[in-house]
């Protein structure tokens, strides 16, 4: 996911998003892996879901 991520990295609006979406999930913070702008997308959108099975257990 990484790959050319100097070229194309994820925005800060994705970063913040990771970090609040691995709270929630309860899992590491990934916000400061080095990512792609479509690297980030694909983790944000696993996160939302196992954030959702998260709060479901809850």
């Amino acid at each position: 996911m990484a790959l050319n991520a100097h070229t194309d990295p994820m925005t800060e609006a994705q970063r913040k998003e990771l970090k609040r979406l691995c709270d929630e999930a309860d899992v590491p913070d990934k916000s400061g892996e080095l990512l792609t702008c479509t690297g980030a997308q694909q983790m944000i959108d696993e996160l939302r879901h196992k954030a959702a099975e998260h709060r479901s257990k809850i």
